[in-house]
């Protein structure tokens, strides 16, 4: 199995930092992925956030790509319905030209109300438009010209120019039933939400058996906790990170309009894996059980204010220690 990790460059009030410091910072634990063994580094995408949580996914992954030779490089989840097609087929085929064919790109509609009222975007109709994406995007990247009529997108005789070294894989994101129907219809691969169901993942697969696509052929990326943290000591490490997972939770909460957790005493801690490898090794292997076939696990590699230098040494503690046991 395959390991990456998720990085989205927030920089919350409460443990503010100079900007560049944490763009620079956070470039060169995506950069150490690479060198510490990690298959691949994935980049999300908002906007208009107090915390700055990363609007530009292609730029950052495209700098990542100039720093290194191997690593997959992919969006988890680039918001489709907020850009038009024809300039995303672009960025996306220089990012895959810049990194020589490593780019991934996963797409998902959004959902925060916010970002679609300020970008002038109708939020109704969103998973129809990224429908849509998929197509001209495979359309785009054939090097011919083509012609599209949808209900969103009208084009006629255009060339998409440059070509992408590969067809960038392309991913699918969400937790529910029409994300997985969108995945499968098209045979595109799935990255499920957090906590998402077997039987959706279920659906996925036989969505894509209906519409002639080999289910093997197309195994899962898993986001089975959204935060690692390996130390010597569980309860000292949960010490240092729960007001940071306590903001991490919190926030998406809110985003999906859900009430927060009054305290910080009330997180609850079994989403996470804080502790010694061989216990975070365990807490993977029962979180992917249900899954079926998972090729590979991603998770926030930074939890929003933590310093770089304790991201990165559990980081390297994962490397070495986890990893090797899913060779």
């Amino acid at each position: 199995m395959k390991f990456g990790i998720w990085l989205d460059f927030r920089n919350p009030t409460r443990w503010h930092r100079p900007w560049s410091e944490v763009y620079s910072e956070t470039v060169d634990l995506a950069t150490d992925a690479e060198r510490l063994g990690y298959e691949s580094v994935w980049l999300s995408e908002h906007h208009l956030t107090e915390d700055g949580y990363l609007p530009s996914l292609l730029p950052a992954l495209t700098a990542i790509a100039a720093r290194t030779e191997r690593v997959r490089l992919g969006t988890a989840m680039l918001l489709a319905s907020l850009i038009h097609p024809l300039r995303l087929a672009e960025d996306a085929a220089v990012a895959d030209l810049i990194s020589g064919g490593r780019l991934e790109l996963g797409i998902a509609p959004g959902y925060r109300e916010e970002e679609f009222t300020a970008l002038g975007v109708p939020r109704k109709g969103r998973g129809a438009r990224t429908e849509e994406t998929v197509e001209i995007l495979r359309r785009a990247w054939s090097g011919e010209r083509f012609s599209f009529a949808g209900e969103h997108h009208t084009f006629d005789n255009v060339l998409v120019t440059p070509v992408p070294s590969q067809q960038p894989p392309l991913w699918v994101g969400g937790g529910g039933r029409a994300a997985a129907l969108r995945a499968g219809r098209h045979g595109l691969r799935f990255l499920p939400d957090l906590g998402t169901p077997p039987e959706i993942l279920d659906l996925y697969r036989e969505t894509l058996a209906a519409n002639g696509h080999d289910p093997a052929r197309f195994g899962v990326t898993a986001i089975v906790t959204p935060g690692v943290y390996i130390c010597e000591d569980a309860e000292e490490g949960w010490q240092e990170l729960r007001e940071h997972y306590f903001y991490l939770l919190n926030t998406f909460q809110e985003w999906f309009g859900n009430p927060g957790l009054p305290s910080v005493d009330d997180l609850p801690r079994e989403l996470f894996l804080v502790g010694p490898p061989d216990a975070v090794a365990e807490g993977i292997r029962e979180r992917i059980k249900p899954l079926g076939d998972v090729e590979r696990v991603i998770f926030f590699g930074r939890a929003p204010g933590l310093p770089a230098d304790r991201a990165r040494r559990s980081l390297e503690l994962f490397a070495e220690h986890v990893i090797p046991q899913f060779a």
